[in-house]
């Protein structure tokens, strides 16, 4: 993308695009249709009602809200409060600057809040999405997968929706091995969720993108998220589901990514691990195909090393910021309890069956663990693991 200039002037059809996107039961399509009648979404604003009506045959209501699209309050509001955040662009898609990408989906985004580097055309995108209550598994390999394609190709751009679990991972890792990365959000940009990712969106911003298109005020509500997930995609020449569940936004996104002919990747997991349900069921349907390293994703695109040296194939990838423990030092009952989870069981029925500890014993075993900061349960009787374990290698 090529620079812009941090607000658009008043010139700029990015205002008119926004004017006609706050308008309720209007989209880009019916917005390109009409402007293309028109001429240009500026000359579509100037056309009177009656025209409207008359001549694009629209209904009185709708000619009406268009003719005074730019004289709203929600309009001039949004307009005083892009020019006052420090750093914000508003892209259209008739903008120099709008992702080429995103233009060639179906439904594009009439507007784009970018805060952050504007990044080159050239530089690949590259999707990952996952399960937010993630386990061990999930978050060594998007790790390993992330660390992989850095090495390989070092201009690749990590796209994510700054969610818990294997987005968190991913934009962390990226940022740690050099890579940018653009944060997708399902809200406006002054409401970075969840709050506890307010520090890593800031880190974000310094070698990457938030990127949004709600209204800056417009709360993270839950049907924006499938809204956001098609621009996750969007943006992206693939995507990489490393693990989820089978109710899964992240399904969701490779959904869209089918739908707008992107790739998608998924990595397997162990079949009785409800965490790897998701990912299981994109490989077996054809819906992704499987990966075990990045050599498979970069072969898969085209993309070819930068490193004249042989991918890592690690599956020891430690994550930073968890504690290490030795699972030697635990009781025996935590010991089994603890290798269960590292190994991707963590319901509490499955905990239960593999472990064969009384239920009892069980639940209040994992309550000491929880106390002890070693594992956090993420709902529906279901726990992870909250530090790495220090195994012997084999």
């Amino acid at each position: 993308m090529t620079e812009n200039t941090l607000q658009p002037a008043d010139s700029d059809p990015a205002w008119s695009w926004l004017a006609l996107s706050l308008i309720s039961g209007i989209g880009y399509k019916k917005i390109r249709q009409l402007s293309e009648h028109a001429g240009s979404v500026q000359e579509l604003l100037k056309t009177p009602a009656e025209i409207l009506v008359s001549k694009f045959q629209l209904s009185a209501k709708l000619a009406g809200l268009l003719a005074k699209a730019t004289q709203t309050h929600s309009f001039l509001i949004e307009k005083r409060i892009i020019g006052e955040t420090p750093g914000i662009r508003l892209f259209c898609p008739d903008s120099s600057g709008y992702p080429l990408s995103l233009k060639q989906i179906s439904t594009p985004p009439s507007v784009l809040y970018w805060q952050g580097e504007l990044e080159n055309a050239e530089s690949p995108c590259l999707a990952f999405v996952g399960s937010r209550g993630c386990t061990a598994y999930g978050k060594q390999q998007t790790r390993r997968l992330v660390k992989e394609l850095a090495q390989a190709v070092p201009e690749m751009i990590i796209v994510s929706g700054l969610a818990k679990g294997i987005d968190t991972v991913a934009h962390e890792t990226a940022l740690e091995c050099g890579l940018k990365t653009i944060a997708v959000l399902a809200g406006g940009l002054q409401h970075i969720y969840p709050p506890e990712n307010k520090n890593l969106a800031a880190e974000i911003l310094k070698n990457g993108a938030l990127v949004s298109e709600f209204p800056l005020g417009v709360k993270p509500l839950a049907r924006n998220f499938p809204i956001r997930n098609r621009v996750i995609s969007g943006l992206s020449i693939g995507i990489v589901v490393t693990e989820a569940r089978k109710k899964s936004g992240a399904k969701i996104t490779a959904a869209f990514a089918l739908e707008q002919n992107r790739e998608v990747f998924a990595l397997p997991g162990r079949v009785d691990s409800s965490a790897s349900s998701g990912t299981n069921s994109l490989i077996a349907r054809q819906h992704a195909k499987l990966i075990c390293s990045a050599s498979d994703i970069l072969e898969e695109l085209s993309l070819f090393s930068t490193s004249t040296t042989q991918l890592p194939f690690n599956f020891e990838t430690t994550q930073p910021g968890l504690k290490r423990i030795n699972p030697d030092d635990l009781n025996e009952i935590q010991k089994k309890i603890v290798l269960a989870l590292h190994d991707g069981i963590e319901e509490i029925d499955a905990i239960h069956s593999q472990t064969e500890i009384e239920m009892n014993i069980l639940l209040a075993t994992l309550l000491e663990l929880e106390l002890a900061g070693k594992v956090e349960g993420i709902g529906g009787q279901i726990y992870r693991l909250a530090v790495e374990l220090d195994l012997p290698t084999k």
